[in-house]
């Protein structure tokens, strides 16, 4: 493999990207997007799990049964973004 074909794969774009984003910002900051991001986990996994294999069920909605379950899911998700924004403000970020 040459150096040109290494620096065209994408471990080595991804592993220079962050080489570039650790020199950038301070490791404080990058420890405190790692635990906020913890500490969101089962909220980030409960807001994946309901827009990717609940709501493509129901969508689009037919009855009005499909539409009070595609607005319960919205809205669940939408406060599962502000517990996640809440960790974030929380550490600092």
């Amino acid at each position: 493999m040459t150096i040109k074909q290494t620096l065209k794969s994408p471990v080595a774009k991804v592993s220079a990207g962050l080489g570039a984003i650790t020199a950038i910002a301070q490791p404080e900051i990058l420890f405190a997007v790692g635990d906020a991001l913890i500490a969101s986990g089962p909220q980030i996994f409960s807001a994946l799990t309901v827009s990717a294999l609940t709501l493509p069920r129901f969508l689009p909605p037919d009855s009005t049964v499909d539409w009070i379950l595609v607005a319960a899911a919205a809205l669940f998700v939408l406060y599962l973004a502000r517990e996640i924004n809440e960790n974030f403000e929380r550490e600092g970020l």
